[in-house]
């Protein structure tokens, strides 16, 4: 299946160059981690303007990781410097594309907390609840082609990102589950070891993200792909 061969391909591209992968993670983890602890201290020292901190630089900081995979991926190798280069040259990109994602999450999860609480008393909004699920479900498997077509067509704008994403997902509802159930799983195992978070996460999420869109981008031809995005 394709999904396996994605993964495959992945796994292969992260072992031939683990050391400098390794390498660009823990950089990105320090930056990370860095950020979120700005954030957390601030929450709970009450200074809550620095909450905005994570939300401004975790977007760019995993966009920058995007543009060295696709580097990785056209040239066989990357250069590590230049991670901290593509922070800078995608900054605004990553940022939007973060602060979509986290503002739906956000409402989505505020909205299924709240219908469940209802649903003990009323089967609509247990009805409800679940079709938030789903939607949250779906919106998850997006993710990847979201965060893929977001550094691979960097020619268009974020509102034609989130309509492909969408449409691509429709059109390919099988590879997506997989898809998202395998980065879901293998990203649980990383983070839950600790050391795989630190060493190998963000370059699987990478390597999956743009390997899968790649893979699944080349069934449409020139033609299709611009089709899609005519009625804006």
């Amino acid at each position: 299946m394709k999904i396996w061969q994605v993964l495959k391909d992945s796994t292969t591209q992260t072992y031939n160059k683990l050391f400098k992968f390794a390498i660009l993670n823990i950089i990105w983890f320090m930056l990370s981690t860095f950020v979120v602890f700005i954030g957390y201290s601030s929450l709970l020292n009450g200074f809550y303007p620095l909450l905005i901190v994570p939300l401004v630089f975790l977007g760019p900081f995993f966009m920058a990781g995007l543009m060295v995979g696709i580097d990785y991926i056209n040239y066989d190798d990357f250069s590590i410097k230049s991670y901290f280069i593509y922070i800078k040259d995608n900054f605004k990109r990553g940022l939007l594309g973060f602060l979509f994602n986290f503002f739906i999450y956000v409402l989505l999860i505020l909205d299924l907390i709240f219908f469940l609480r209802k649903g003990a008393d009323s089967l609509i909004m247990l009805i409800l609840a679940v079709l938030v699920l789903y939607i949250i479900l779906f919106f998850s498997m997006m993710q990847c082609f979201f965060w893929g077509f977001l550094a691979i067509d960097k020619q268009k704008r974020i509102r034609y990102i989130i309509k492909n994403s969408f449409l691509v997902v429709i059109d390919n509802i099988v590879f997506s589950l997989l898809w998202f159930l395998v980065v879901f799983i293998l990203s649980a195992i990383l983070i839950i070891t600790g050391f795989g978070l630190a060493v190998l996460l963000m370059n699987f999420l990478v390597l999956m993200i743009l390997n899968g869109t790649i893979s699944i981008a080349s069934e449409y031809d020139k033609l299709q792909i611009e089709e899609l995005n005519t009625d804006e």
